[in-house]
């Protein structure tokens, strides 16, 4: 119902003039979908090579659709850089018949920019005690093309909660996970040894626009009909079972200019028409969605409508406002730069601070943190401490960056920039300071490079980052940390790692004891966080630009370019002493999309299943080890 509802929204929209853009509404419209959820894992078979696929109903209606192949078996050929876009499902499902009709779009997001085939699937099932089994049928521009069999399993919402509900305590609360590592949960079980294992579980009932990666720019606007529409990089967070996606979807409320309406003209496919129009939008409205993370249904979203400024860029180069939960509140930070609480369990808001204005370039924020009964909402102009449930200020603080830090037991925020500030999340006082190192010269201007920013991560008392030595086209750069003692920061080592870091910055994580990362030329390293000392080096996986490294248990998951729109993560044992790659750079088979320049897309992981945000929506794979 959710993707349908989306959809409709777009092929149905409100003209304004180019002149003035919408107000934004007072309040949120929150939307709680009923009806039974249920999905089903099917393997077309006849026509071509068996595909697998997915399909999701709501309250008898089809809501959502996920082929693991962009190749559909007699479908039109993929080329380019391919997507397989879903425009719009329809049919029903009353026991024990499940039909569904999929209107299908295939496109190359880049090198062609285009449309390359129209398809409808429709599928005609029966269940029974073995499954599901039926008939499917293919067409291309409204003549047949191909037909066969499946078969497969169906899932209610009820035995997905049984099968891949989320343990009490596996949550991903923030951007950094647990704190500001960038590490999850302790598992503590088997997870797979090469993610060719992992098991794609769902696609999420709700539809979210691109990321920056595969994002529509204003050089190549054309772009926008073929699914790149953006829709931000924020990173979904995870607490007490339910993901929660902060995106924007653009208000639709101006019109193209002569030269862009002329081609637009040209567009003979609704969606494609409707989404070149809302490029040129000045509004956008901001939505928040809560997601069932074990079976991808949606439990409530909250749209405010042109609540906040549209951006669409495929070259942004700052930070991506990701929501924290805590306490049952979730805090959400959009890109007009704007706070917003809502009841995490029913989506109703709480509280609302700010934003509304447009979008400034290359200016975010990473997002709220969360500490005991308090928020810190840091932005480039400044920091606030709120009281979390009712926002009331409590504090102010320099402007920066904020990372949840627990020092000998007490709950501390340290406030990132050229001066680093811990201090009390309760009062704002400052416990400890010192000034981050490594200040260069740069065109006639002191810099420090990347490293006070979003890559920063902290440990116990430690704060690791980078020191760039060389700003140029290949800036070189060390692994640095500093230390927590008693009322300063201090650098407690500069490592003998060192570097070109593409575009400027690396990723980090820490975990067991130690630091994971690479650079451009020198590859990964693993060095010891209380000395610095590389205990290992792997020269041949290197790392490029805006790479995401995120830890659990004994296992890193690297993927080692997050701004070009394609997506390869790399599983790595992680212990200390077989310190190493598991298994083949792994291209996960969904619309995927990355965050471009500054700071990444976290790929998630708690309670064994790894979630990922593709282009169109969240994705879940299953890193349990099959039974």
């Amino acid at each position: 119902m959710n993707a349908l509802r989306i959809l409709l929204a777009t092929l149905c929209v409100l003209r304004a003039s180019a002149e003035t853009a919408a107000p934004a509404s007072s309040t949120p419209e929150l939307t709680v979908p009923s009806g039974n959820y249920r999905s089903a894992w099917l393997t077309l078979e006849g026509g071509g090579a068996p595909v697998r696929v997915f399909v999701a109903w709501r309250d008898g209606k089809p809501v959502q659709f996920w082929s693991l192949s962009p190749q559909l078996p007699g479908g039109a050929k993929p080329v380019g850089n391919p997507k397989l876009l879903v425009d719009g499902l329809s049919g029903s499902a009353t026991d024990p018949r499940l039909r569904a009709d999929i209107d299908l779009r295939l496109v190359s997001v880049w090198s062609p920019m285009a449309r390359t085939g129209l398809m409808r699937l429709t599928l005609d099932l029966a269940r029974s005690a073995e499954g599901v089994r039926g008939t499917w049928a293919l067409s291309m521009n409204g003549a047949p093309a191909s037909s066969g069999n499946t078969t497969g399993t169906l899932m209610e919402s009820a035995q997905a909660a049984k099968a891949h509900g989320i343990a009490r305590g596996q949550d991903w609360p923030s951007f950094y996970g647990t704190l500001a590592a960038n590490r999850g949960p302790d598992y503590g079980k088997p997870l797979i040894d090469d993610l060719a294992k992992a098991k794609p579980l769902w696609r999420s009932e709700a539809v979210s626009l691109s990321g920056w990666g595969t994002g529509v720019d204003g050089r190549y606007k054309k772009r926008a009909a073929y699914g790149t529409l953006c829709g931000g990089s924020s990173t979904p967070v995870l607490a007490d079972g339910l993901l929660y996606l902060y995106h924007y979807w653009p208000s639709g409320d101006s019109e193209p200019d002569a030269e862009s309406a002329a081609h637009m003209a040209t567009l003979d496919h609704p969606v494609e028409k409707d989404h070149f129009r809302r490029f040129f939008s000045k509004r956008a409205d901001l939505i928040v969605t809560a997601i069932d993370a074990a079976s991808g249904r949606t439990v409530w979203e909250s749209r405010w409508p042109a609540k906040q400024g549209n951006f669409q860029t495929h070259k942004w180069r700052a930070e991506n406002p990701t929501p924290a939960v805590a306490n049952g509140i979730l805090v959400v930070g959009d890109y007009s730069l704007g706070l917003h609480a809502f009841d995490a369990k029913g989506g109703a808001l709480k509280w609302t601070r700010g934003g509304g204005g447009p979008v400034q370039g290359d200016q975010g924020a990473i997002g709220p943190v969360i500490s005991g009964d308090v928020v810190v909402w840091s932005t480039r102009a400044g920091t606030v401490g709120l009281d979390l449930p009712t926002g009331r200020e409590l504090w102010k603080g320099p402007g920066g960056g904020a990372r949840r830090m627990v020092i000998d037991g007490k709950e501390r925020v340290l406030l990132t920039g050229a001066n680093l500030t811990l201090v009390d999340p309760a009062n704002g006082a400052v416990v400890a300071k010192g000034a981050f190192p490594g200040a260069m010269e740069n065109k006639g201007k002191i810099d420090l490079g990347r490293g006070p920013r979003s890559n920063l991560v902290c440990e116990g008392p430690y704060i690791v980052s980078f020191e760039t030595s060389k700003p140029d086209k290949a800036p070189v750069g060390h692994i640095i940390a500093l230390k927590v003692d008693g009322d300063r920061i201090e650098p407690a080592w500069k490592s003998d790692a060192s570097g070109e870091m593409e575009d400027g910055h690396i990723g980090l994580c820490i975990a067991n004891g130690h630091i994971y990362t690479a650079f451009k030329d020198k590859g990964a390293y693993c060095i010891e966080l209380a000395t610095g000392r590389t205990v290992k080096q792997l020269p041949e996986l290197t790392g490029h630009s805006n790479p995401t490294y995120v830890a659990v248990d004994d296992r890193v998951f690297f993927q080692p370019e997050c701004q070009h729109g394609r997506q390869f993560i790399q599983l790595l044992d992680a212990r200390p002493a077989s310190f190493g790659p598991l298994g083949a750079n792994w291209r996960p088979p969904h619309n995927d999309t990355t965050a471009y320049g500054e700071m990444p897309i976290q790929n998630i992981v708690a309670d064994g299943r790894l979630f990922v945000r593709g282009m169109d929506g969240i994705y879940c794979y299953d890193l349990r080890p099959a039974k």
